[in-house]
């Protein structure tokens, strides 16, 4: 591309291009000029003039690091130019042009593609040497990474780049690059490549049992469930207000509202017609008592039907007027722990609505809103009917998934069969998922809920010695 011609692009921007991620401190615009295609980093200049000015320009920052890469033969984005001053829609800053590589997807989106549609990576083993390699190559040029994940490596060809340059730092990688690495890998990665991982850029031996930098990752994502981001909104309807669900960057096979992208004005028009549904009467009861109602029913967001089950709580005791107090409501207590659950990688129902009644800043009435999800119950799903692998695998599942609780030292001391629903999938066998989280506890005890578990199955008169041997293989796989 000639001189002039990028001049004429650059001048009419928004014409040949469009805008990929949008973030207050970067705007990443892909450019197509005939067959010719590339990448503009923009990043406007801060408002403080003396921070901008110590810190330097984050372009030239990252035009000089992906210069590093190319010096270190490491399979990376090629650097093209670098512009100061550039004006982009009335907005200055500093901007790179980097090669486009295409086609090509990342690896965070090839492992969500074949998770969602149930197979598994035909080039699972090469992807991982390939990703260790490129983090082996930036130790040895003493270069590290302080954003090491999955969604900064593209896969063209079967061949892996690294993408993003701007965390690049010197002095090699550090134990907390490769801690990032693995906290991203840790849904997609066996345990065996995580381990090779460990053995190539870590000390080698014996993994942690826990990553310390998934600690900080977790809190920062529950900070973000209460609205105000790209994932969650705040939503007001008739006196009520709470926070809906609008995306999520990790889709879950086992949850099709999670693979949807809502609105929040598509919600307050359903917030509205469910709150009148549920004062009429209108929604089918499936449970009632003193601690509240389970409702069934569908609602419509943006043009999408969805069923739903919502639950309204009730203070059936009178120290639950007193003990809420500080803790918040039970409604919103679940919403917490269902948000807590999913993103340990516990499945259960998902969270679509919360909704609070309030009076001098009391809460006097709540609901929240769920997923539905098709199919029975483990205490009614008739055994018999499946295969035998397909019985080995829902019972191991169920044990893995009270193992996995805790280890992140949650229990469940309620998870009796009726809190199981059990989702049949053709693709990768029955998934069970838990239903009411509001027995979930921290530190409460060590096999409680395997206990709870195993004693209701008795009443199942189909469950069998051999079920009973595949649940407690998934709670405890090292043990005879």
């Amino acid at each position: 591309m000639t001189a002039e011609l990028l001049e004429s692009v650059l001048r009419d921007l928004p014409r040949y291009g469009r805008i990929v991620k949008d973030y207050p401190y970067r705007k990443v615009w892909r450019v197509q000029v005939g067959e010719e295609a590339f990448y503009l980093k923009f990043y406007p200049h801060a408002p403080n003039r003396w921070r901008k000015l110590v810190r330097g320009s984050s372009a030239m920052r990252e035009f000089t690091r992906l210069q590093w890469l190319q010096k270190a033969q490491i399979p990376a984005c090629r650097a093209q130019s670098v512009l100061m001053g550039l004006s982009i829609n009335g907005q200055r800053g500093d901007a790179v042009i980097i090669e486009a590589i295409e086609p090509a997807e990342s690896i965070h989106e090839i492992m969500l593609k074949h998770h969602l549609a149930g197979t598994p990576v035909p080039n699972h083993r090469s992807l991982v040497i390939q990703v260790i390699d490129i983090v082996q190559k930036l130790g040895r040029a003493e270069l590290g990474h302080s954003d090491l994940h999955l969604g900064n490596f593209l896969v063209r060809d079967g061949k892996v780049f690294l993408i993003d340059a701007y965390p690049i730092h010197r002095g090699g990688v550090h134990m907390r690059d490769v801690l990032s690495l693995a906290n991203s890998a840790q849904g997609s990665a066996t345990r065996a490549d995580l381990q090779r991982g460990w053995n190539i850029l870590g000390p080698g031996g014996r993994m942690p049992g826990r990553n310390t930098l998934g600690r900080r990752v977790y809190r920062k994502l529950m900070s973000k469930i209460y609205g105000g981001n790209r994932w969650f909104e705040s939503v007001a309807s008739g006196g009520w207000r709470g926070v809906c669900f609008k995306q999520f960057p990790s889709p879950r096979r086992w949850s099709r509202a999670s693979q949807q992208t809502l609105d929040r004005h598509g919600w307050e028009h359903a917030c509205s017609e469910l709150l009148v549904k549920i004062e009429s009467g209108q929604l089918k009861v499936l449970k009632s008592g003193g601690s509240g109602e389970v409702l069934d029913g569908q609602i419509v967001v943006g043009g999408r039907p969805m069923e739903v089950v919502v639950k309204r709580p009730r203070r059936r005791y009178w120290y639950r007027y007193l003990n809420e107090i500080g803790r918040g409501s039970r409604a919103r207590r679940a919403w917490w722990k269902s948000w807590r659950l999913i993103y340990r990688g516990i499945p259960c129902a998902w969270p679509l609505l919360l909704l609070e009644r309030r009076s001098l800043g009391y809460v006097t009435d709540a609901l929240i809103v769920f997923e539905k999800i098709r199919g029975p119950s483990l205490a009614t799903i008739h055994l018999d009917e499946l295969t035998g692998e397909q019985r080995c695998t829902l019972f191991h599942r169920v044990g893995a998934i009270l193992r996995r609780m805790e280890a992140v030292r949650l229990y469940h001391w309620d998870a009796k069969s009726t809190n199981w629903m059990v989702q049949l999938d053709d693709s990768t066998g029955p998934m069970p998922l838990l239903v009411d989280v509001d027995g979930v506890r921290n530190n409460w005890g060590t096999g409680e809920g395997l206990r709870r578990l195993r004693e209701s199955l008795k009443l199942h008169k189909q469950y069998s010695a051999d079920d009973e041997a595949a649940l407690l293989r998934g709670y405890r796989p090292f043990r005879r």
